[in-house]
């Protein structure tokens, strides 16, 4: 399982809250994972990320898969 931010444009977010990369598109995470695993799903959450000190927030999204 994996839980992570979906694709944003807030380059706030590597000063505010530490983030590394912008998030992910979702049809990326789902072909980079049927390389190797049977996916059952990627999806969006109902719930998201908020920063706290800038008040956006993104998009949060679940990838299942197994081997």
């Amino acid at each position: 399982m994996l839980v992570d931010l979906c694709s944003h444009n807030f380059k706030v977010f590597r000063e505010e809250i530490g983030d590394v990369h912008l998030g992910f598109d979702l049809n990326y995470v789902k072909s980079e994972l049927e390389k190797v695993f049977g996916v059952e799903k990627v999806e969006k959450m109902s719930e998201g990320c908020k920063c706290e000190s800038s008040g956006r927030s993104t998009e949060l999204f679940i990838a299942i898969a197994k081997n």
